[in-house]
């Protein structure tokens, strides 16, 4: 196992609209062992999805509709997790409307917080000389949280980027990366955004996200 070091950190993050795509080209590819197939968008700067119910993403195959039945929508990834085997007979494309995704200018540091409630199941002994000596847990829901760190700078269309999401209530993807072969993605909300700025310093930023829906990690 090799040490990675923090220069090798970058932060991406998607905007506020999205831009709608036909005709998408994409590929299938075979589940390990007894698992199902998956089918991924070609286009790496189109796979990350606008997930409201007005954007829903649809998978065509030979220009027929695939019905929604049949599979379960990534969007952080730009992926159709099929729900039963299929072959790779065919041409698959896919219709979006995906979030353009742009590095995150000024970033100095980032922190994940990952976490599943555990809840205690300890109970009393059952046999009449019984004394309960350990605990018991049994897991809850996950959740997670990033905090960010950066140089305070704009980039939105009325102000700040973060400032342009938050105050429309908008959800965002962001792209935590350590290196350039390991990603941590998922939906997320900027639920707090504080500038501090002193006569002597540089002006910051301290941005807090909260996971909304799965995390994801990959290798591409």
């Amino acid at each position: 196992m090799a040490a990675l070091s923090g220069k090798t950190a970058k932060i991406r993050t998607t905007s506020v609209l999205g831009t709608s795509a036909t005709d998408n080209a994409a590929t299938i590819t075979t589940g390990a062992g007894t698992g199902n197939s998956s089918i991924q968008m070609d286009a790496t700067g189109r796979r990350h999805w606008d997930r409201s119910a007005t954007a829903t993403p649809t998978l065509w195959l030979n220009s027929t509709l695939v019905g929604a039945t049949e599979y379960t929508v990534n969007p952080v990834q730009g992926i159709f997790a099929l729900n039963n085997s299929r072959t790779a007979t065919g041409t698959y494309t896919i219709d979006c409307i995906f979030l353009t995704n742009t590095y995150m200018a000024g970033g100095q540091s980032w922190e994940l917080d990952w976490d599943t409630d555990m809840y205690d199941t300890t109970s009393f002994a059952t046999a009449s000389t019984g004394v309960t000596q350990w605990r018991t847990f049994i897991p809850g829901l996950s959740g997670g949280s990033v905090t960010i760190s950066k140089l305070s700078s704009t980039g939105g269309t009325t102000g700040p980027l973060v400032y342009d999401h938050m105050n429309l209530q908008s959800d965002v993807i962001v792209e935590l990366i350590t290196d350039g072969a390991n990603h941590y993605e998922a939906y997320g909300f900027y639920n707090s955004l504080g500038v501090t700025a002193d006569i002597d310093a540089l002006t910051v930023d301290s941005i807090d996200i909260t996971i909304d829906g799965d995390l994801y990690f990959s290798t591409a």
